[in-house]
């Protein structure tokens, strides 16, 4: 049997923590995307675009390990604003 590592809201939180953006610890996955979408729109966050756009990407195309609220969360807030 073959065991696969899932991406829970604490994998996506690091993620997001690794690409600068200020993350608190336990949050869960629809805040982490709220999080996200505000550094976004912030002066020194616009530079972040690019690798937030990657990630998302990146995220969905991982989408059948991704637990279902993370997969909810992306799906919800950050696609209709970073792009599929």
């Amino acid at each position: 049997m073959m065991y696969t590592d899932l991406i829970d809201q604490d994998d996506f939180r690091e993620r997001l923590v690794r690409l600068g953006i200020p993350v608190a610890q336990g949050a869960d996955a629809e805040y982490c995307c709220r999080e996200l979408l505000n550094w976004l729109a912030l002066p020194q966050g616009a530079a972040s675009l690019p690798q937030a756009k990657a990630l998302v990407k990146e995220l969905r195309l991982q989408r059948e390990i991704l637990l279902p609220d993370v997969a909810r969360a992306i799906d919800q807030y950050l696609v209709p604003v970073l792009g599929r």
